[in-house]
């Protein structure tokens, strides 16, 4: 049974429906926070680091930071706010008395947190497109079903933290040793390369790292090895089913045992 069905949609709809009542902190928080980075290093930095290999500094941070903003906003809607739903306001326990399964709900919380990651991706890039960081909107565009792979492998991870958490404390970790990380060695501000061959090695482990390797060369008009993004995507479909498979069975047995 495919876990794209009605049931799913329906949950997806009923969080963007929340959503629309809170939209102006959740914008505030999930898209002005990248922007504001993006201003702060393209601008801050980019008076300083001309370019970075054949690629204007602006050209190099915008890709990256549209990574970001996804993986920030993706991230965030399945760690806190689904902890709310799933401890706080028992949420889950009042869908799942419904025909939906556990894994239509996951699936929907999932496909929400990607649709706001995609949002927040398409405000860099257009704020990015203003101020010439985009050579080729027609060739960042194609990186939306890349985005959206990434977008899903981000929300699966977040659902895994989500199924270990007991309490809001744990989720101090899980930002500061995965969404940090993330955010600062996976080459959105410099070349992966730069970095000691150990920060290297931890790199390659983060999902955001192989996102941004396939999502960098296509914005910026790059010729693109066909192998290797094969290899990176491969990564992030693998690493977005074994965290949705850990959070499903771990959130089974919190919940039904």
């Amino acid at each position: 049974m495919t876990l794209l069905n009605r049931f799913t949609l329906a949950v997806g709809r009923r969080q963007f429906l929340v959503w629309r009542r809170l939209m102006v902190s959740s914008l505030v928080t999930n898209v002005l926070e990248p922007l504001i980075f993006l201003f702060a290093f393209g601008y801050g930095l980019g008076a300083v680091i001309d370019r970075i290999g054949e690629l204007d500094y602006l050209v190099f941070v915008v890709p990256g930071m549209m990574c970001y903003g996804l993986m920030f906003a993706a991230s965030f809607e399945t760690s806190i706010h689904a902890y709310a739903r799933f401890e706080m306001q028992r949420t889950w326990d009042a869908i799942l008395a419904t025909p939906v399964t556990l894994g239509e709900l996951l699936a929907g919380e999932a496909l929400w947190a990607t649709l706001k990651g995609l949002l927040s991706a398409t405000c860099v890039l257009v704020i990015g497109a203003m101020w010439g960081g985009i050579p080729d909107v027609g060739a960042a565009l194609l990186t939306y079903p890349v985005l959206a792979l990434g977008g899903i492998c981000f929300a699966c991870c977040g659902l895994a933290a989500t199924a270990h958490a007991r309490s809001w404390e744990f989720f101090a970790y899980y930002f500061t040793f995965w969404v940090t990380p993330m955010f600062v060695f996976s080459g959105t501000f410099f070349e992966v390369t730069r970095f000691p061959w150990f920060i290297q090695a931890v790199a390659w482990l983060l999902p955001a790292t192989h996102l941004i390797a396939v999502v960098r060369p296509i914005t910026a008009s790059l010729p693109i090895d066909a192998f290797a993004a094969a290899g990176h995507l491969a990564y992030l479909i693998a690493m977005s089913v074994a965290a949705f498979a850990l959070a499903h069975h771990r959130i089974g047995r919190r919940m039904f045992d």
